[in-house]
């Protein structure tokens, strides 16, 4: 491939990079004089044409996102059986090269990569486009330090079409998927934030959270597993930043970040908090050592005074001070004590609200002695109704202050979705609608004479709306109703081509098998299907059939007149008088060779009257 030129304009120069669905190469634009990327589809996707329709749509899409955070593309084009993708070339290293070399890095260093990666995925996402796998393989470093990710929208054209991934690269993804990945679900923004949260938690800790033996084993701690505070590998995460981390990191998407927007707020706000503590931090220490510069402790010059009355009133000083010192001790402590009285605030236990109406949450929580709570978000729920307490925060049997903030999550009901009309159409396309639309498809056959195997006949429900993930089930033709095969063993051909048709099948003679003995010809021998077995109309039957015998005698005539006119016919299975000679002879004797199929009759004429008939 190195030193080759794509349609005529990108000249190959060295490969870069590779992976399960692709190589990557450094080229040059020989029309714009510039350096680029190539990405080449390798052999076994180029081959399937779904795919290369597919990954050429998700590319071009992805080429309309215009932002310094993600890898631009330039050109999407084939050459011959080749088909590729014209990238910007990014001259760095990729995220997990730095987490490999550095790890693990400071939080504020860490957050700073993980706000640009949301600043490209927030760009991708309101222009309807979802990573769908997002890990720092897919982070560039620039050398000016720039973040940006690359791969936009090409994971949807591989896993909508083919899972020949190569070990590596499965191994790879799946320790980023989210939960609902793992279940083969839909991805959606939350997918991407949750695998934004595993590069994050790695960058943090040079730690994955789960790790296996197989895709599979490490797919189901995802789903199963919960993992483990990053403040376990890495003291200086602090408690807001666990607490970012672990939203981002929930099972249930519904209690994660609901977009990237809410993300990047509570990023900027943990960045903005982070350096403000170190500004004050500076300004004290500069503070002390302004101190420490231009305080100066002057000694008293020394005079001569009377010892006695220098001693007396030192005592009366020293008297007076402890006197005072007691004192202000004294009334400290009763100051305290009311200060401590007027600020006390009782601590209380958080009761459980999740499943309440949001009325009978707000009463349970003043029950309790908690006042302060308001809606801190609205998901979409399928089990929980409308207006009801999804998830609580702190959660239920937390001892906290009276004044505590109470943030509850609350239910909009079930995302409801318009049930498309299916009928007459491949099941398989419409299993792949519904899925689109966030339903499943329950997919039962009936045979029909009216509609061709696969097509939908029935569908429930066939109209109306109903929640996403909610099933819809197909009925689908199942073709023709089977019939069973007749045994034609043992029949003539012309018996079992009768049969055949009248089954509306037809027939295949596959091989004339060799005589055996003195059995007749003309008789099935076997056939394909065999007797028993299921067969459709418009099936073909191979049939093998056993040839006729060949009987041959010899016709010998004397005492004939000169010029006698001799016809000898053969009546036999494969015809009605087939004449085998007709001429007149000189001689008084004749003698020939005649040969029959099977069985029948060879008759002789002399002159026109007939004078022998010879039975085989």
């Amino acid at each position: 491939m190195i030193g080759n030129k794509l349609v005529d304009r990108y000249e190959i120069l060295e490969r870069i990079g590779g992976g399960g669905m692709a190589v990557v190469y450094k080229a040059r634009c020989t029309l714009l004089n510039r350096i680029v990327a190539i990405k080449v589809l390798r052999q076994q996707f180029a081959v399937d044409e779904d795919f290369v329709r597919r990954f050429r749509r998700e590319a071009q899409a992805a080429a309309s996102l215009s932002h310094p955070n993600i890898v631009s593309i330039f050109d999407v084009g084939q050459d011959n059986d080749t088909y590729f993708i014209v990238m910007e070339y990014v001259e760095g290293e990729t995220l997990k090269d730095l987490i490999q070399r550095e790890a693990p890095l400071e939080p504020a260093r860490a957050v700073g990569i993980a706000r640009q990666i949301a600043n490209a995925l927030h760009h991708a996402h309101i222009n309807k486009i979802i990573h769908r796998d997002i890990k720092p393989h897919n982070v560039l470093i620039s050398k000016d330090g720039r973040i940006k990710v690359t791969d936009f929208g090409i994971a949807r054209a591989v896993t909508a079409t083919t899972q020949t991934f190569s070990p590596h690269s499965i191994m790879g993804s799946v320790h980023y998927f989210s939960p609902e990945q793992a279940k083969g679900k839909l991805a959606s923004e939350q997918s991407d934030i949750y695998s934004l949260g595993i590069v994050l938690y790695e960058m943090l800790t040079r730690q994955l959270p789960f790790d296996g033996d197989s895709p599979i084993s490490i797919a189901l701690k995802h789903l199963q597993q919960d993992i483990p505070p990053a403040r376990n590998y890495n003291l200086n995460v602090t408690d807001k930043l666990q607490d970012i981390l672990d939203r981002m990191l929930e099972k249930d998407p519904a209690l994660r970040y609901q977009n990237v927007a809410e993300l990047q707020a509570d990023l900027r706000a943990w960045n903005s908090q982070d350096d403000k503590d170190m500004v004050s931090a500076q300004s004290d220490e500069d503070l002390e050592a302004d101190i420490a510069e231009h305080t100066r402790v002057f000694a008293p010059v020394p005079q001569q005074r009377d010892k006695k009355k220098e001693l007396r009133a030192r005592l009366i000083k020293w008297g007076a001070i402890c006197g005072a010192l007691f004192l202000a001790v004294y009334i400290s402590i009763l100051g305290v004590r009311a200060l401590s009285d007027m600020l006390r605030v009782e601590e209380v236990y958080v009761p459980d609200v999740t499943g309440m109406s949001l009325e009978e949450a707000a009463a349970r929580l003043e029950e309790a002695g908690l006042r302060n709570y308001h809606v801190a978000a609205e998901v979409f729920h399928d089990t929980i109704p409308e207006n009801h307490v999804v998830n609580q925060k702190p959660a239920a049997h937390q001892k906290v202050k009276e004044n505590r903030l109470i943030e509850l999550t609350v239910s909009k009901g079930p995302d409801m979705v318009a049930v498309p009309s299916l009928e007459g159409k491949d099941f398989r396309e419409a299993e792949s609608e519904l899925i689109a639309l966030g339903l499943e498809a329950e997919i039962e056959f009936e045979f029909s004479e009216r509609y061709e195997y696969g097509i939908v006949m029935r569908q429930d429900p066939a109209t109306g709306k109903l929640p996403r993930s909610g099933k819809v089930r197909l009925t689908v033709s199942n073709g023709t109703r089977p019939i069973i095969m007749e045994d034609l063993v043992g029949k003539t051909l012309d018996e079992a081509l009768t049969i055949i048709h009248q089954l509306m099948l037809s027939e295949r003679v596959v091989r004339w098998e060799s005589p055996q003995g003195s059995s007749p010809g003309g008789i099935v021998t076997r056939h394909v299907p065999e007797a028993g077995e299921e067969v459709r109309p418009g099936d073909q039957v191979d049939l093998w059939v056993r040839p006729f015998n060949r009987i041959s005698l010899n016709v010998e005539l004397k005492e004939l007149k000169p010029d006698s006119q001799v016809r000898i016919e053969v009546w036999d299975i494969a015809a009605d008088a087939r004449v085998v000679f007709n001429d007149r002879v000189g001689d008084e004797e004749f003698s020939m060779t005649v040969s029959g199929w099977e069985k029948g009759k060879i008759v002789v004429y002399v002159n026109g009257a007939k004078i022998k008939e010879i039975p085989f």
